[in-house]
């Protein structure tokens, strides 16, 4: 006789023990995995479907806040731009005017304006300060005044004839603004003279 131990399976495998389950548990195939990202990609798009919609109607609520705005307010808009530009357009000019500033000193003190660059200084009386700073340096001579009263040197030499011109002085003088008729006179008498180098 047989006793049974209470197990009437004795003769089938236990259900944990794999049975007639496929042997790759645990592991996906690649269309299982195809699936997963594809469902994973849909939401995400899902989520920022509505993106263009959401710009297209900030824009039209911008227009509408513009629109409601009142016609001092628009006024107001428009003067802050307009402001906004004449403050970029002023430090270009003030820009401008400095360097002007700087090539005038440095021809009164007779350094060349190559030197611009050295100078410092955003007044006449920092600018005016830093010319003689850099003449000393360079010991440079600043030009002595003629007899007659407000004559530079150069305009002593352009009356005798005798002055040898450099292309610097010329550039110099063009930019400080000192090319007067008369000076000009010479400097095309001095060219065809040979005097210019």
């Amino acid at each position: 006789m047989l006793m049974s131990d209470g197990n009437s399976n004795a003769g089938t495998p236990p259900a944990d023990q794999g049975g007639n389950e496929p042997q790759n548990e645990g592991k996906l195939t690649q269309a299982e995995v195809d699936a997963i990202v594809a469902d994973r990609l849909a939401r995400e798009r899902k989520k920022y479907a509505d993106y263009s919609d959401l710009k297209k109607a900030s824009e039209e609520l911008a227009e509408l806040k513009k629109s409601q705005m009142t016609e001092l307010e628009k006024l107001k808009a428009d003067l802050a731009e307009k402001d906004k530009l004449l403050q970029e357009k002023d430090t270009v000019i003030t820009g401008f005017t400095l360097k002007e500033m700087k090539a005038a000193k440095l021809a009164e003190a007779g350094v060349a304006a190559e030197w611009i660059d050295s100078v410092s200084g955003s007044t006449e009386e920092e600018v005016t300060a830093s010319v003689t700073r850099l003449a000393a340096r360079l010991k440079v001579e600043p030009p002595k005044a003629a007899q007659g009263a407000g004559q530079t040197g150069i305009q002593n030499q352009v009356k005798n004839n005798s002055k040898i011109w450099t292309q610097s002085e010329i550039k110099e003088l063009r930019l400080s603004g000192g090319l007067t008729d008369e000076v000009m006179a010479e400097i095309k008498q001095a060219t065809a003279e040979g005097r210019v180098q």
